[in-house]
C-alpha cells in the first residue's frame, strides 16, 4: 500500500491519488467540464456570502466589540432638530453621559464632517476625502489599534487640537505607506490639522456604509461643523443645544449587562435631553435611551438584509443545480466503469476501497475546482462592492473561508457518495460478462438521471422567474419619468472656506456662477442646497398664510423644501406651470419669493390661484411670496412619491455653507469637469469639486440596491440556463450511446429518422414539461417574498412566468438538438456490429 496522505476513517493513499489523476488525465473535456462547473457554482455562493458575511454577519473591528453598544432613542424630545431621531444626541446629553462610568465604560461620540465628503489639501493639490470628528475616548474606547502613531486624548478633545489620523486605506491610496506622513499637514477645509496616527488596516469607521479616510477631534470651529452645517445664528452644534446630530457608541462597564446599563443611564439621559428646551409640556412623552448591540453596523440589515438573504437563496439553487450535474456526470462515468469496479471486487477489493477511490477522485476535481472558484469569487466580489456602491471592506475573511471550505469538503462527500451504488452495483460477476447491453441494463433503466434533471428545470424556472421579476423591475425604474430633463446636467458640490457671513457666501456664490457661465458649451447654471437624487431632503411643518400647514387641512403638515439659485428651474429643465422662475434680481434688498410644486398647490390652494399667498418655515424667520408654480419632479430618489414642495432664493435666506451646482452642458457633461475645477479654483485654490457626477448617475444611486439584485439575478438565471442545459445534454447523449444498439435495430425494421428524433425530443419535453409544472408554484413563492422589491410589478406577472416557461423550454430543445441527430445518424449495421 502507497504512504496514506489523509487521515480519517477512509485514509487516502499516495497510489489512490496518482490513479485518479491518470483517470481524470483519460478524460480532460469530462474533467475541464467538472471543474468548470463547480467553480461557478461554488465561486458565485462565495461571492455572495462575502458580501453577506460584511454587511451583516462580520464584527466591528474593535476590541472585544460583544461588549460595544450602540446609543439609540425612541425620539428626541419635541422642538429639536434632528439628524436621525432615534440614532442622534445633543452634545449636552453625550456630555452627561461621559461623565458617569457605572454603566459605560466609556462614551464615544462622532459626527460625519459632511453629508458626502470634505475639502482637504495635502501639498499644493485640493481634493475630497471622508472625514468625521471624534471623541478623544474614540480610538481608546473602541480598542483600535494604531498602525503607526498615536490616536486621539480626551486631553485633544478638550484643546480641540488640530491633529488627525488617517486610515490605512487612505494611507495606502493616498500617501503610498510612506512613513513620513506622520507630522505633515492635512488642511480640511483650509484648517490645517497635524497627522499624529495611522489606523490599523481594515478599520474604516463605524457609520454604517462608510469608508472614512481621516478622523479628528471634536471642534468648535465654524469651519468644521457637524455634518457640514453652517453654524446656526454664529452657533455650532457645541454651542446649540437643540440640535441632535451626534452619534454615540458606548462601551459596557466590567460586569454590567445591556439592560443594567439603561436602567443606569435613563434618568441622566432624560435630564440632559431636555438641556436649552426647558422642562417637558404636561402629558408628553419623554425619550428613552437604549443601547443596541454594535458587533455589526446598523441599518445594514434594513437596507441589504432581505435581498441579500434572497440572493443567498438563489445562489444556493445555482450551486445545487451545478453539484448535481456534475454527481450525474461522475454518475454516468462511472456506469462506463462498472466493469473495471466489477474485476477490482472479484480480485478482493472491498467496498470501503472503491469509495476511497471514488472519494480521492471527487476531492482532486472539488481541489481543482474550489480553487478556481476563489479566483472566480474573488473577481466578482470587487464587482458587487463596485455594483452596489458598498464602501465598506468586502475582503473575504475567515468566516468566508469557512463557508468555502465548508462546501468544498461536503461537495467532496457528496461526489465521493453519489456514483457509490453504480459502482457497486454489478458486483463480481459482471466481470465474466461481455455484452454491453447486459453491462448497461441497470443504467438504462435508471430513473435518477431524469428525476436530476426535472428538478433542475425546475430549479431553473424558479431563477428565471426571480430574475425576470427583478429586471423588469429594474427597467421600470431606469424609464420613470423624472419630470425633467436630466440629460446634459453635471453635479458637485462646493464648500466655501473663510465666508463668514452672509453677503460673503452671496457675492461667493454669485462670483462662481459668473465664471461657470462663461465656460465654453456652458448653457445655464444654477446652485442649490440639497442635491438631487441624493436621499437627503428638508422635511418639516411651514406657514402658509399666517397658518402652519397641519392647521390648514388637518394633516400632519410635513412639507419639504431646498434652498436654489438663478435660472434653477430653466436649468433642471423643469416646466413652469405659472408664474416665473428665480432670477439674478432677485436679491436681499428685494422682496423676498419662493416658489412651490403641484402638490403643494392642490392640498394647501384647492381651487384657487397660489401666486402672491404668502409661506416660510414654522419659526417665521422670514416670508415669501408665491411667485411661481412648477412640475412635480423627481427628488430625493427615483421611486419616491412626491409631496408638496417649496424653494427660497438663496440670495434671500441667511445662507453661508456648502452648496451643490447644477450645470446644462451642451455635448458630454464630464468634459466641462476639468475648466469648472479650474474656474473654483480661481476662486481659492483650496476648494476642491465634491463628488462630481452626471444628474443622471446620481439618481442612479438612489437604485443602486435594484440594479445590484437585478444584475445578480439575471447572472444566475443565465447560469442556471447554461447548467441545466449542459445536464439535460449530458443525459440525453449518455442516453442515446446506451440505446444504440436499440435504435439501430428500430432503423433496420424500418423506423424513419423523424420518429428517431421524435424519441428523443419526446422524452427532453416530458423532463421539461414535469420541471415547469414543479417549478412554477416555487417560482410563485419566491415572487411572492420579493414583493417588497418589486417596482411597476406585480409578484405574479404573467409575462414573466410565461417568459421563464419558455426560456426552460427553448433551452431544453437547444440542448436536445444534438443528442436527437446523433440517434437519428446512428447507422444500423454499424450499431448491430458493436454487439
Amino acid at each position: 500500500m502507497g504512504r496514506a496522505v489523509m487521515s480519517g476513517m477512509f485514509p487516502v493513499s499516495a497510489r489512490d491519488l496518482q490513479y485518479a489523476i491518470r483517470q481524470l488525465r483519460k478524460a480532460p473535456g469530462f474533467t475541464l467540464v467538472c471543474v468548470l462547473t463547480l467553480a461557478l457554482g461554488i465561486g458565485a455562493n462565495t461571492a455572495v456570502f462575502s458580501v453577506m458575511n460584511a454587511v451583516l454577519l462580520r464584527s466591528l473591528p474593535v476590541s472585544d466589540p460583544a461588549h460595544v453598544v450602540y446609543l439609540q432613542t425612541s425620539n428626541a424630545p419635541r422642538m429639536t432638530g434632528t439628524i436621525d431621531s432615534h440614532e442622534t444626541f445633543s452634545y449636552p446629553v453625550y456630555d452627561a453621559l461621559r461623565r458617569q462610568h457605572s454603566a459605560l465604560s466609556a462614551v464615544i461620540a462622532f459626527a460625519p464632517l459632511s453629508g458626502n465628503k470634505v475639502a482637504v489639501r495635502y501639498g499644493t493639490d485640493p481634493e475630497e476625502a471622508e472625514g468625521d470628528m471624534v471623541s478623544g475616548t474614540f480610538f481608546s474606547g473602541l480598542g483600535v489599534k494604531l498602525t503607526r502613531g498615536r490616536g486621539f486624548t480626551e486631553q485633544d478633545e478638550a484643546n480641540h487640537a488640530q491633529v488627525a489620523v488617517i486610515s490605512y486605506s487612505y494611507w495606502t491610496q493616498r500617501f503610498s505607506r510612506s512613513p513620513d506622513v506622520l507630522g505633515k499637514t492635512l488642511y480640511v477645509n483650509g484648517v490645517p490639522h497635524t497627522v499624529v496616527g495611522i489606523a490599523s488596516e481594515g478599520f474604516e469607521g463605524v457609520e454604517p456604509g462608510a469608508s472614512t479616510d481621516f478622523w479628528i477631534p471634536l471642534t468648535s470651529r465654524p469651519e468644521l461643523n457637524a455634518w457640514g452645517n453652517p453654524p446656526e445664528n454664529g452657533k455650532t452644534y457645541r454651542d446649540n443645544d437643540t440640535w441632535w446630530c451626534l452619534r454615540l457608541l458606548g462601551r459596557l462597564a466590567p460586569g454590567v449587562s445591556r439592560a443594567q446599563a439603561v436602567a443606569r443611564l435613563q434618568s441622566t439621559f432624560q435630564t440632559a435631553a431636555y438641556i436649552g428646551l426647558g422642562n417637558p409640556q404636561a402629558g408628553e412623552t419623554r425619550p428613552t435611551l437604549s443601547l443596541e448591540d454594535a458587533k455589526n453596523f446598523p441599518g445594514y440589515d434594513d437596507m441589504y438584509g432581505k435581498p441579500l438573504r434572497m440572493l443567498m437563496a438563489m445562489v444556493g439553487l445555482v450551486l445545487l443545480i451545478a453539484l448535481s450535474n456534475v454527481a450525474m456526470l461522475l454518475m454516468a462515468r462511472n456506469t462506463t466503469r462498472q466493469r473495471e469496479f466489477s474485476v477490482r471486487l472479484a480480485l478482493g477489493a472491498g467496498r470501503g476501497e472503491l469509495f476511497r477511490q471514488l472519494l480521492t477522485e471527487s476531492l482532486l476535481l472539488v481541489t481543482l475546482g474550489g480553487g478556481l472558484a476563489w479566483l472566480f469569487a474573488a473577481a466578482a466580489t470587487r464587482a458587487l462592492a463596485a455594483w452596489a456602491r458598498i464602501e465598506s471592506s468586502l475582503a473575504p475573511d475567515n468566516t468566508v473561508l469557512f463557508f468555502t471550505l465548508s462546501v468544498l469538503v461536503l461537495t467532496a462527500l457528496l461526489l465521493g457518495l453519489a456514483p457509490l451504488r453504480i459502482a457497486l452495483a454489478a458486483g463480481p460477476g459482471l466481470a465474466l460478462k461481455t455484452s454491453a447491453v447486459t453491462a448497461n441494463t441497470d443504467a438504462s433503466k435508471s430513473k435518477t438521471a431524469r428525476l436530476i434533471v426535472t428538478l433542475q428545470m425546475a430549479l431553473c424556472v424558479v431563477l428565471l422567474v426571480g430574475a425576470g421579476l427583478l429586471i423588469r423591475t429594474l427597467r421600470n425604474l431606469e424609464h420613470t419619468p423624472l419630470g425633467m430633463r436630466a440629460e446634459g446636467l453635471v453635479v458637485f458640490g462646493v464648500k466655501p472656506q473663510n465666508v463668514h457671513s452672509v453677503p460673503e457666501g452671496i457675492a461667493f456664490y454669485r462670483e462662481l456662477m459668473d465664471k461657470l457661465r462663461a465656460l465654453p458649451g456652458v448653457a445655464s447654471v444654477t446652485i442649490m442646497e440639497e442635491r438631487l437624487g441624493a436621499w437627503w431632503s428638508d422635511n418639516s411643518a411651514m406657514m402658509v398664510d399666517g397658518k402652519m400647514t397641519s392647521m390648514i387641512d388637518g394633516s400632519p403638515g410635513t412639507v419639504r423644501s431646498n434652498v436654489a439659485g438663478p435660472e434653477f428651474f430653466r436649468t433642471l429643465g423643469v416646466p413652469v406651470l405659472a408664474g416665473r422662475d428665480f432670477n439674478d434680481s432677485d436679491t436681499a434688498a428685494s422682496p423676498h419669493v419662493g416658489i412651490i410644486n403641484e402638490q403643494f398647490a392642490q392640498r394647501f390652494f384647492p381651487h384657487q390661484n397660489p401666486l402672491g399667498h404668502v409661506i416660510g418655515p414654522d419659526n417665521g424667520a422670514y416670508k415669501m411670496t408665491i411667485v411661481g408654480v412648477v412640475k412635480d419632479h423627481k427628488y430625493r430618489s427615483i421611486d419616491e412619491e412626491p409631496i408638496p414642495m417649496a424653494w427660497y432664493m438663496y440670495a434671500q435666506i441667511p445662507i453661508t455653507g456648502g452648496m451643490n451646482v447644477e450645470l446644462r452642458v451642451h455635448g458630454a457633461p464630464l468634459a466641462v469637469l476639468p475648466a469648472a475645477r479650474k474656474a473654483l479654483q480661481e476662486i481659492n485654490p483650496n476648494l476642491p469639486l465634491i463628488d462630481p457626477m452626471t444628474q443622471l448617475a446620481q439618481f442612479e444611486t438612489t437604485i443602486s440596491q435594484q440594479m445590484l439584485f437585478a444584475r445578480l439575478a439575471g447572472f444566475f438565471g443565465i447560469l442556471a440556463v447554461v447548467l441545466v442545459a449542459t445536464g439535460l445534454f449530458g443525459v440525453l447523449a449518455y442516453r442515446v450511446s446506451n440505446r444504440t444498439i436499440e435504435i439501430g435495430v428500430r432503423m433496420a425494421v424500418g423506423a424513419r429518422r423523424g420518429q428517431v428524433v421524435w424519441m428523443v425530443l419526446r422524452e427532453s419535453l416530458i423532463l421539461t414539461g414535469a420541471g415547469v409544472v414543479i417549478g412554477i408554484p416555487l417560482a410563485m413563492l419566491l415572487g411572492r417574498a420579493l414583493t417588497s422589491a418589486l417596482y411597476g410589478i406585480k409578484p405574479y406577472d404573467t409575462a414573466s412566468y410565461l417568459l421563464a416557461a419558455l426560456g426552460v423550454a427553448a433551452v431544453s430543445a437547444v440542448a436536445s438538438a444534438i443528442p436527437a441527430r446523433r440517434a437519428a445518424g446512428i447507422d444500423p449495421l454499424t450499431a448491430l456490429r458493436t454487439e
